[in-house]
């Protein structure tokens, strides 16, 4: 596969996963809150924070998602290994880390007001084991896309 075509590739996907966010922030998230306030009218209360919760770590995913279509450009550009890359995959590597820290802040909270049923514990480990593996996996690439850029610009220097 040729860069471009890699590209537009990652740029597919990311549009269809911006889409995928977008669609359960705006529509399916506030639905299942409706749902569930309509079963547990006691529960009401939580409504609104957990809705704000889950579109601020949203936002974080929609900003991780708009990082890595910057990065799907540079590759486009057959400029794969450059420093801003590095630092984007950088900052996307901090950013799964800010989501996961933040889901096991929502954890403890729950836990505390006595709200933490186990399929949402199921769903926090989920969300955490991946986002610890996307937060360790951006860091090493940022690592490896410096390395690699380093060793570009060496190359340009020699030639």
């Amino acid at each position: 596969m040729k860069q471009k075509e890699l590209s537009i590739w990652l740029r597919v996907v990311l549009g269809v996963g911006a889409a995928f966010i977008l669609f359960m922030a705006l529509v399916l998230v506030p639905k299942l809150g409706q749902r569930a306030i309509e079963h547990y009218p006691e529960l009401e209360y939580m409504y609104l924070p957990c809705l704000i919760f889950f579109w601020v770590t949203a936002i974080l995913v929609l900003v991780f998602l708009a990082l890595v279509w910057k990065i799907a450009v540079e590759i486009g550009r057959d400029n794969s290994f450059c420093n801003e890359n590095a630092n984007r995959l950088r900052i996307c590597s901090n950013l799964a880390l800010i989501d996961v820290i933040l889901y096991l802040i929502a954890g403890c909270i729950l836990g505390f007001m006595n709200l933490l049923h186990f399929s949402l514990v199921i769903a926090g480990v989920v969300i955490c084991s991946l986002g610890t593996a996307i937060a360790v996996c951006c860091a090493a690439l940022s690592h490896l896309t410096r390395k690699a850029a380093d060793m570009q610009s060496e190359n340009d220097l020699t030639v």
